[in-house]
């Protein structure tokens, strides 16, 4: 079973990754140079299917946890050391951990996060309560829609302009 989640996974991170690394234009619809709601959205729905692992049209704590470990971990040894750390804290996805730093997530200091420590890490950070928009415990494909919308709108004018789109680049990588 572990094999074939893992195996699941990797299908998911690598159809994920040339749906996110798109061009902008295909999404500028009316090719004004940046992209509103309903263009954003259009873009950011397959992204949404990427993180709801089990298919069942929403994102529980447990996926969300478990698709932003896996993008961190780089390597796929299943253990986030430091440097891989700081490559995904430089993308738009590490905006969401704020000022987090990574000594408060690797609580025994041995240099690499396992999942426990992750867990641990993400049960004190509000990420995921902030995409729950309507606290029920799950994350629908609306409040993705606006939370990744706001987090990528970092001028907050209410648009994702090109270079906004490029900068945050927490998928292109992955």
């Amino acid at each position: 079973m572990k094999t074939f989640k893992g195996i699941f996974m990797a299908v998911c991170m690598i159809f994920g990754t040339a749906v996110y690394a798109q061009d902008f234009d295909t999404y500028d619809i009316d090719t004004d140079g940046r992209l509103d709601r309903t263009e954003f959205s259009e873009r950011n729905n397959a992204g949404y299917d990427n993180w709801d692992t089990n298919r069942d049209g929403n994102i529980d704590d447990i996926e969300f946890s478990e698709r932003a470990y896996d993008n961190i971990d780089r390597n796929r040894d299943n253990f986030i050391d430091e440097n891989e750390w700081n490559t995904g804290m430089d993308t738009g996805m590490g905006e969401s951990f704020g000022e987090e730093d990574y000594d408060l997530f690797d609580t025994n200091r041995d240099g690499m996060l396992d999942t426990d420590e992750w867990d641990e890490g993400m049960n004190n950070n509000t990420w995921f309560d902030r995409y729950d928009s309507n606290e029920d415990g799950l994350i629908d494909n609306d409040e993705w829609n606006i939370s990744t919308f706001d987090d990528w709108d970092v001028n907050d004018d209410n648009f994702v302009d090109e270079e906004e789109f490029n900068d945050y680049d927490a998928f292109e990588n992955w």
